[in-house]
């Protein structure tokens, strides 16, 4: 009966382990705002630039039905997720591995993998903002409409998330230091 208990707090400790290192990397991340400027910033300055460029020329693109910021919405995103995953995410885990930390914390209690993870997971963060701030400033400011089916269109961004995160992940992996990263990536 002690082993079950022993069980639960280890697992109980280890979760609040890994919500300690999610709040150091959350103020590291927002120390070094790459991801904040490539994957929030730039899809807003986008936003707004498309969405100026709609109220300019008004009514619809050809015979769609359209306007300039509803087609462009779903790519604005799509650039905020591709500057999240390609600048910031291989750049902090190349800068990471060049500096010794993994390898330090290779020789802890904690796994690599939770540091990898909470990069994860606050990289993931800032694509939610990005999506929020796309949609719903398209909508709010700019009127746009979002004209999609709701379960295809999320999983479609559920899917372009996957996919360019796992690049920005193997780019990481292969990139020999930042500088490489900087260059593969153009950051």
């Amino acid at each position: 009966m002690t082993s079950v208990g022993t069980e639960k707090s280890k697992s109980e400790k280890s979760g609040g382990h890994f919500s300690e290192l999610l709040k150091v990397e959350g103020k590291l991340a927002l120390r070094t705002p790459i991801g904040i400027g490539t994957g929030v910033g730039l899809p807003l300055i986008l936003l707004i630039v498309f969405g100026l460029i709609g109220d300019v020329q008004g009514g619809t693109v050809g015979d769609t039905g359209l306007t300039i910021i509803d087609l462009w919405v779903p790519t604005i995103m799509v650039i905020g997720f591709i500057g999240i995953s390609i600048s910031a995410l291989p750049i902090t885990i190349a800068r990471y591995r060049e500096m010794g930390w993994l390898r330090r914390i290779a020789t802890t209690p904690v796994p690599v993998s939770r540091i990898l993870a909470a990069q994860l997971v606050i990289n993931l963060i800032f694509a939610l903002a990005t999506i929020l701030i796309v949609i719903f400033g398209s909508e709010l400011v700019f009127g746009a409409t979002l004209t999609v089916g709701i379960p295809y269109f999320v999983l479609s961004i559920i899917l372009s998330i996957a996919e360019i995160f796992s690049l920005g992940l193997v780019v990481a992996a292969l990139a020999p230091s930042q500088t490489a990263v900087q260059g593969i990536t153009g950051g």
